[in-house]
C-alpha cells in the first residue's frame, strides 16, 4: 500500500469518526469540510477493486467497539502532528514491519 493509499484510509477513519459521531456537514469546520470533499473526490476516483477494499476497511472500522475506535482516532491524530521527517521515519518502520508479517 502506497503512503498516499494508506493516508486516505487514515482519513476516511477520521471522517468515519466524524459520521459515528452524527455531527453533520453543517457541524463540519470549514477546513473540516474541505478534507472531506478532497478526500471523497480521490475516493470517487480510485479504480473498482480500490474503492471496494477502501470500503472494507471502512466496514471493519465501524464494527470495532467505540473504545477501538477512538484509539486509532488517537493515534493517527498523533501522527498527523508528527513532522514531516518522523512521518517517513515511522511510515519506513511501518512498511518494515509489514514486509517481515507477509
Amino acid at each position: 500500500m502506497t503512503m498516499r493509499v494508506g493516508l486516505l484510509i487514515a482519513a476516511l477513519v477520521v471522517t468515519a469518526g466524524t459520521a459515528s459521531a452524527q455531527r453533520s456537514w453543517q457541524d463540519l469546520s470549514p477546513t473540516e469540510r474541505e478534507r472531506a470533499w478532497r478526500n471523497y473526490q480521490r475516493f470517487e476516483a480510485l479504480p473498482p477493486d480500490r474503492r471496494q477494499h477502501l470500503e472494507d476497511r471502512y466496514q471493519r472500522f465501524r464494527d470495532m467497539p467505540p473504545t477501538e475506535q477512538q484509539r486509532m482516532r488517537r493515534n493517527y491524530d498523533t501522527y498527523r502532528e508528527l513532522p514531516p521527517d518522523q512521518r517517513q521515519q515511522f511510515h519506513r518502520k511501518y512498511e518494515r514491519w509489514r514486509g517481515e508479517k507477509r
